[in-house]
Parts: C-alpha cells; structure tokens; sequence
C-alpha cells in the first residue's frame, strides 16, 4: 500500500464496508503521509503535525459515513488541503484561546450556558449522570476522571498531564460527554 494510488471511490468503499483492520491500516498510512507534509512543507513540529493529521482523517472518515462528503476523486490531495487547512485553523484558535478558568463553560455540541446550569443544579439528573458515569466502561470512566482532576487546565496542557495527544484527547472527551448526554436523556424518558 506505501506506493500505491488509492482512488477516492476505492476510499469511500474501504470506509462504508467497516473491515476495521483495513481502515486501520490505511488510516496510519494516510496519517503518516498527511504529518510528513506538514513536516517537511509547513515546517510544524512532530506532535502538531500528527495530531492535525489524526483529526482531518477522523473528520473525513466521518463525513463518509454520514454521506456528507462524496465524489473527491483524488482523496489524497483533499486530506493534504484538509490538513493544511486543520493546521491554520489550529494557528487561529492558539491566538484566540479562550481563558481556562471559562474553558469547562464552552458549548459542546446542543448545549448552551442554561443547560450546563440545569445541569449543575438538578439534583435528580445530578444523579441520573452519576448512574451513567458508573455505567462507562472501566476505561473511559478511568479516562474522564482524569479528564475532571485537569478540568482547569487547557485541553493541550490536561491531554500532556494524561500521556496522549491534543486530538485524540478532544476526540475522546467529546465521545464520552455525548455518550453521557445521551444516557441521561434516556435515564430522563424512562423515569
């Protein structure tokens, strides 16, 4: 596979036929190929690059699957202008980071300040996401505790503090809060 041309069709069909040991391995390929441009063109260093890279591949793999990106015949070339783009845009929210001590109050996806306060003092769902967080997986409970002890710190600064990298740290967050979100609805219905 390191010499050869996968076509945008060949792309779309390994992502939607879910052979994950095959996603895998062209996911690494494609990565790799993705920081190395950033290396040598744009001149980032090595975490950036391969966290750029991590998180443009993620983005387009789940484009794919929710049919929103379709007929790139030279997927290549799209993931090389994605992740350049990915890089600027990490430049720009560097320059307009938002305060840590505001960080934990920034909108993640359908929730707004009123509902992180209904949050914060509804007791009864105050309990239904306690229920959820001991229904996590040994892992991802693991995961999120640690994510609650660095909840002042930056993203970047808490992802250092755990061992992982900024994108697969924002990934991963963001997986277990919606799975939480998700839980308490439904914890919400069924009562």
């Amino acid at each position: 596979m390191e010499n050869e041309r996968l076509s945008g069709s060949n792309f779309y069909d390994l992502i939607k036929s879910g052979n994950s040991s095959e996603i895998n391995r062209v996911s690494r390929i494609m990565v790799s190929r993705m920081a190395l441009y950033l290396k040598s063109v744009m001149r980032v260093d090595d975490d950036l690059a391969n966290d750029c890279a991590q998180q443009v591949f993620e983005k387009v793999y789940e484009k794919i699957l929710e049919n929103s990106l379709t007929d790139i015949d030279d997927i290549f070339g799209y993931l090389i202008r994605s992740v350049k783009n990915e890089y600027l845009m990490s430049l720009r929210r560097d320059k307009f980071e938002v305060p840590s001590d505001h960080a934990k109050f920034i909108p993640v996806r359908d929730t707004t300040a009123e509902n992180v306060l209904d949050v914060l003092y509804d007791k009864e769902r105050e309990k239904q996401l306690e229920k959820c967080i001991r229904e996590l997986k040994v892992k991802n409970r693991t995961f999120f505790k640690k994510v609650l002890e660095n909840i002042n710190e930056k993203d970047k600064d808490a992802a250092k503090l755990i061992g992982m990298s900024y994108a697969n740290f924002r990934t991963k967050k963001s997986r277990i809060i919606d799975a939480l979100r998700e839980c308490v609805k439904k914890s919400k219905v069924i009562n």
